[in-house]
């Protein structure tokens, strides 16, 4: 804090004798590295904006941003450790992770294979950011991955022209807390700015053995000339978090924890499961009555896992570091144009541990014997799954605005490396003869590139009348080759690895037109996009017993209303979203926690999203937004798994996309009176269906539940050691203590032997739990 302070009084010096800048035009500068991916004013589309304050009170939570993104309409959130620190994921519009593009100013965060962005190390990314903006379907053109459900764009905020430092500090149930410092040193020179960075988070997690450390970091250069400015950025994150990516795990057969009594993760709660977890620990099994046996107050018993030396197995952890670099140069040369151009690189690695108990020696390609040669059947491992990535690129775009027209034009060029590996780092001594200890059971490469170019246009036919254009070209290779983690059982009972021999081309065009009229506070807007998207890695690879993947298609119809008064404010938009072979999740996962998805040839998203604001008095503002929506599929088949048999066709017309609510819901009562704020939100999900068969036992019950939210800040006009504020905040969360899962996975067979029909089918339920009650309390100081 010492060093921070002394170069922040340096900067001051500094900026003692620096001549004044136009602090006005360097915004705008900044405004312009965001322009490509974001929607206009007035643009036809559904747009949410949020701005750099409720960032950065968001930021001292050590929530992941898919929380905050989840008070605008159509999006909600859940985390494994359920208290939504460490890994994170979010869906707009019923569409997953892998279907939202996000960029950060300009440049996509999307893992090019997983085609999706992983929160679990970018906790304090919000204290970094300027502004976010979230559009809702195809939107307007991005770089990288296709926008199927939404699209974010994350902005750096602008550099301080006057020396700062703030340092903030939070501590809440389960050990969690959220550490941070940043700073700037002011305008040095009359043109240089260093800024910097560093936020850490820390929890025991809810959930048993989803402990873990977290954070980010940031280090800025910025050049400001009279009509231009060059910044270097570099972003890292870092992580080392239990996982639970399995959830708690119940069933509906005699061996397993559902039972006739345990239909929700409610029931699971109350019989002493709410914070079980299987990566971390097992269920004492009573063999003799070939049941799971509970203790004297009905609470089922679990054990640690044991290694050969006697330790615990301590916890599944993933394992990430990653390192964005971006140098990016605007220029602004006169009032009608400006230019933008970005080179990028990003470093990725990371691994993660699992202890698998009780394993078949097979299933990793093994041939184990014992010293008479007899074969052993099972062993307990651990396995190291990791991964390396490179991405490289530029970006361009070229802005020309006149009182009629507003042109963009962009170019985004993107080459990625990526090596999958995997080893046994232990396997218990079962009195195998062969050492597997180290083995390197699997390793793969893949390469992507993704080329795209758009122009799109605004064309101000008055002040009232707007219309849009856009288009997009778009090129993707990805290949893939070498070993998988996947093992294939042949008829003579042993087990191969999957070989992967992918080449794929893709070419999409993707237009999108609207039309705008806005005056007197009233906004009608319309607009039509059709769009193309590749499949992810994990389509070719874990696509099990369904076809083959295709590139899937969407056309995306949007129509709203808004209408803005001195006090009150209201909107309504109508969406429909019809798909060509879209990605639908089938409600079973891979063996580390990843949905498994297929396509659907036909299938449809429709709704409206609704928005409506009253500021009651000075003091008191209501708000309040809900998306409401019917999410089918015309026509699906469903490959059941028939155990010593061919797979169950099932055939379903017009059934309820899996993980696609009809209803989310957000309430805001917002007290604020001086310096203080007092936030009550409420949210409720309603049903989630497991996959798409649209039946009741394979889905998850509705929710709802409440967060207080308190600030209040001190003003010490710079008494103590330059400090200017102290800011004091309390956040109350699920302050009803529900008791509910925000998502969760299925799998289900039938078999005639066991009896199992599909009216009545063998299936497990993965429950992706959230905390009861919980708090956070934080004091930052400004400097």
């Amino acid at each position: 804090m010492k060093n921070i302070l002394v170069l922040a009084a340096l900067a001051s010096a500094a900026n003692a004798n620096a001549q004044s800048v136009d602090t006005l035009q360097n915004q705008e500068l900044q405004e312009v590295v965001v322009a490509g991916v974001r929607a206009q004013k007035n643009a036809p589309y559904a747009v949410s904006n949020i701005k750099k304050a409720e960032l950065a009170n968001f930021s001292k939570t050590g929530r992941e941003l898919p929380f905050l993104f989840a008070h605008t309409p159509g999006v909600f959130a859940w985390g494994e450790n359920g208290l939504g620190t460490g890994t994170a994921a979010m869906r707009i519009r019923g569409a997953a992770g892998s279907r939202i593009n996000i960029t950060l100013d300009g440049v996509s965060l999307n893992s090019p294979e997983d085609q999706t962005v992983f929160w679990a190390n970018m906790n304090s990314y919000g204290a970094l950011m300027g502004s976010v903006q979230i559009q809702r379907g195809i939107g307007t053109s991005t770089n990288g991955d296709g926008a199927f459900g939404g699209s974010i764009s994350l902005a750096t905020a602008t550099p301080s022209y006057k020396p700062s430092a703030e340092v903030s500090g939070s501590y809440g149930s389960y050990n969690t807390y959220n550490s941070g410092v940043k700073f700037s040193t002011g305008l040095l020179w009359n043109h240089l700015i260093f800024d910097g960075a560093y936020h850490e988070t820390g929890t025991d997690g809810y959930l048993h053995g989803t402990s873990g450390r977290s954070g980010s970091y940031y280090g800025g250069l910025t050049w400001i000339g009279d009509k231009f400015q060059i910044r270097y950025k570099n972003i890292g994150n870092f992580e080392k978090t239990g996982q639970a990516w399995n959830g708690v795990v119940a069933g509906n057969n005699d061996a397993s924890l559902m039972g006739k009594d345990i239909k929700t993760y409610k029931d699971l709660y109350d019989r002493g499961l709410g914070r079980f977890n299987p990566l971390y620990e097992g269920l004492v099994f009573d063999y003799d009555k070939y049941a799971f046996p509970t203790n004297e107050n009905g609470k089922y018993q679990t054990y640690r896992y044991k290694m050969d030396d006697g330790t615990y197995w301590a916890k599944t952890t993933d394992n990430f570091y990653q390192n964005h670099n971006i140098l990016s140069a605007a220029w602004k040369p006169n009032a009608s144009w400006s230019h933008n151009v970005a080179l990028h690189y990003t470093y990725g690695h990371g691994y993660y541990s699992e202890f698998r108990p009780n394993n078949k020696f097979k299933k990793f390609g093994l041939v184990a014997n014992d010293v008479n040669g007899k074969k052993i059947e099972y062993g307990d491992f651990v396995r190291k799954k990791g991964l390396t990535q490179h991405t490289a690129g530029i970006v361009y775009n070229a802005n020309y605005t006149d009182e009629k027209w507003n042109v963009l034009s962009g170019i985004n060029l993107q080459h990625f490396v990526g090596d999958h590996f995997g080893y046994l780092t232990y396997v218990a001594n079962k009195g195998q003869v062969q050492d597997f200890k180290g083995l390197k059971y699997y390793d793969s490469d893949g390469r992507k590139r993704d080329y795209s170019a758009f122009v799109k246009a605004t064309y101000h036919v008055n002040d009232a009348w707007d219309l849009f254009a856009d288009a997009q070209y778009r090129h993707v290779n990805f290949s893939a080759e070498g070993k998988n983690d996947k093992f294939y059982e042949q008829p003579d009972g042993t087990y191969f690895n999957q070989i992967l021999d992918i080449n794929a081309n893709y070419n999409f065009f993707n237009p999108k037109a609207g039309v705008s009229y806005h005056k007197d506070g009233h906004k009608a807007y319309a607009s039509v996009a059709y769009a193309g998207r590749e499949p992810e890695r994990n389509n070719f690879t874990d696509n099990g017993k369904y076809p083959a993947p295709k590139a899937e298609h969407l056309v995306d119809v949007e129509l709203g209303y808004q209408y803005a008064a001195n006090n009150w404010r209201a909107g309504a938009n109508l969406y429909y979203m019809g798909y060509k072979d879209q990605f639908v999740q089938t409600g079973e996962q891979s063996d580390i926690g990843e949905n498994l998805t297929t396509n659907v040839d036909k299938s449809y998203r429709m709704g409206a999203e609704l928005t409506a604001g009253w500021d009651a008095t000075s003091w008191l503002t209501l708000e309040g937004n809900a998306a409401l929506s019917i999410n089918k599929i015309k026509d699906f088949d469903e490959y059941v798994d028939n155990w010593k048999g061919k797979p169950l066709k099932l055939h379903y017309d017009n059934s309820t996309l899996a993980f696609s609510p009809s209803a989310i819901l957000n309430g805001f009562v917002n007290f604020h009176y001086k310096a203080f704020q007092a936030v009550w939100h409420t949210n409720y999900v309603s049903r989630q269906y497991l996959d798409n068969s649209e039946n009741k036992d394979r889905s998850l019950p509705a929710f709802s539940q409440s967060n207080i939210n308190l600030n209040y800040t001190f003003n010490t006009s710079k008494k103590v050691c330059g400090l200017k504020e102290v800011a004091l905040g309390l956040s109350l969360n699920n302050v009803f203590n529900s008791h509910y899962a925000a998502s969760g996975w299925v799998y289900s067979a039938v078999s005639k032997k066991y009896g199992y029909t599909n009216d009545n089918r063998y299936y497990q339920i993965g429950f992706m739990p959230m905390a009861g009650f919980n708090i956070m309390g934080n004091v930052t100081l400004k400097f």
